[in-house]
């Protein structure tokens, strides 16, 4: 259960760093957008998976994180100062930034780069290498020590894989939206 409850605040948290890096080109000139989907997580020869669905309003975010039929619910919202997460009955948790937050629960990841990486791009403050290959095969994306694949269906992927040392994480997008509302809990 301990390894579970990491897991979902892994989850959650690499989610929500999504908000907090520089702001990048936004799907609209709004800056305003949202993806829903399901995220995998395999670590230690463990597993989890949840729902998700991200907000993202230029200047915050609210990221919600659930298992089958909604069970385990977590909610997290942030902006450029502080980072919150929400578990049902349990306290609140705070920090500055994500990854001081993933810290807290003893995990050392780039998070902050997630937001260029679910959309197909290197984090620009660090160095990379970027693999193209043939014409409907996978991308790759090097970056942290991190090796990023991105499967195409249209102009941006459905299907994309993180994977370092013992930690796999597979994100299925759907339903890109511009003009999203970002909501509180």
């Amino acid at each position: 259960m301990r390894f579970r409850t990491l897991c979902l605040g892994l989850t959650a948290l690499i989610v929500a760093a999504c908000g907090s890096t520089p702001k990048q080109a936004p799907l609209d000139e709004s800056g305003y957008w949202s993806v829903q989907g399901r995220v995998g997580l395999w670590a230690h020869g463990e597993q989890e998976s949840a729902n998700f669905n991200w907000q993202d309003c230029n200047d915050r975010y609210r990221i919600r994180l659930s298992g089958p039929l909604g069970v385990g619910t977590t909610i997290i919202y942030g902006d450029a100062q502080q980072v919150s997460l929400h578990r049902g009955g349990d306290p609140e948790v705070t920090a500055d930034s994500p990854e001081a937050l993933l810290a807290s629960l003893g995990w050392v990841m780039p998070v902050s780069a997630l937001r260029y990486w679910l959309r197909g791009l290197p984090d620009p403050d660090a160095p990379h290498q970027q693999h193209p290959q043939e014409a409907g095969s996978a991308t790759e994306l090097t970056q942290y020590g991190w090796t990023i694949q991105y499967q195409p269906s249209s102009e941006r992927a459905e299907r994309i894989t993180l994977e370092s040392d013992n930690v796999r994480l597979k994100w299925m997008l759907r339903d890109w939206q511009a003009n999203a509302q970002c909501n509180r809990p």
